[in-house]
């Protein structure tokens, strides 16, 4: 079994503090994939006062009908508990969906996590090119609540293995739904902040392609009086001055939902006063971040 997992994103009410008195326990749901990245949804029959008739997902931020899912919620064979499934194939928006049931128009509870089982979702690119980059991956916020964590990627540049070398960070991924050429190369660019950006050509072999950037020559392309730096990592599968779109380097295709707290890596000292190290944003992207001596990692403890 897969144990629910936790990440630092949520809003609502804090588990930790006391529920009020005569509040009923809040429902809970245990989450299993199959094969094909369906997600399966089991609540117990509440002990009394009329069971939940809906699973209601709702997109955190949306304002629209279609950031709204209701899906049925059917009683299992032996009783005792329902079950809802999410199809992949509905293909949620990219984004946080939190985990409700409902009864009536109007009645409607946060659901807690269960235990999940999502062995089916680890490292599968097979089930990403039948389904064009759809992800759903339940998870747990911080507040102890399920929401579920979807990604719509297509094309897809899946990222893989990093390996480090004093100042020169190699970088593995894999192509989804487009065609490498000669010219592919990978393209850093800096975020929120005029620089130029650091193209390098690939290595490819079928849809796998390794990169190696020099975090040196990456942090000299910043201003000297810019303490930090974000450089996004984008696969241009036909060259820098292809036609094709650039694809975004990520990790979707797992059953961690947080990268930042799971895949870390190591600063390196890259100037006098810099250093770089790769890192995952909130979304899964993959970035090299350069910073000053003032500024701190994401998570560091000092």
């Amino acid at each position: 079994m897969t144990l629910s997992l936790t990440t630092d994103d949520d809003t609502g009410r804090d588990p930790a503090r006391p529920a009020d008195p005569g509040t009923p326990p809040a429902p809970h749901a245990d989450c299993v994939s199959d094969e094909a990245g369906d997600i399966t949804f089991t609540v117990a029959v509440p002990p009394a006062g009329g069971r939940w008739e809906t699973l209601l997902l709702q997109r955190r931020g949306g304002d629209t009908s279609a950031d709204s899912v209701h899906l049925p919620l059917t009683e299992s064979p032996g009783g005792g508990s329902l079950t809802a499934t999410l199809p992949l194939a509905l293909r949620l928006a990219e984004g946080r969906w939190d985990a409700h049931v409902t009864r009536g128009e109007s009645q409607r509870t946060r659901l807690r996590p269960g235990v999940n089982d999502l062995r089916t979702l680890a490292d599968d690119a097979g089930r990403a090119r039948r389904t064009e980059g759809a992800v759903c991956l339940p998870y747990t916020t911080k507040y102890g609540n399920l929401s579920v964590r979807t990604w719509l990627r297509w094309p897809h540049a899946e990222a893989g293995r990093i390996h480090l070398n004093e100042h020169t960070g190699t970088v593995e991924a894999l192509l989804l739904g487009a065609e490498l050429t000669e010219g592919a190369c990978l393209e850093a660019r800096a975020r929120a902040l005029d620089a130029p950006a650091l193209t390098v050509p690939v290595t490819r072999e079928g849809s796998h392609v390794t990169a190696r950037l020099d975090l040196a020559e990456l942090a000299g392309r910043q201003a000297a009086d810019r303490d930090r730096a974000e450089w996004e990592l984008w696969l241009r599968p036909d060259g820098a001055e292809g036609r094709a779109d650039a694809v975004r380097l990520a990790r979707i295709l797992d059953d961690v939902p947080d990268k930042r707290a799971v895949y870390r890596y190591p600063a390196v000292r890259v100037a006098r006063n810099r250093t770089a190290a790769f890192a995952y944003t909130g979304a899964g992207d993959l970035s090299v971040e350069v910073q000053g001596p003032g500024e701190r990692r994401h998570g560091d403890r000092r």
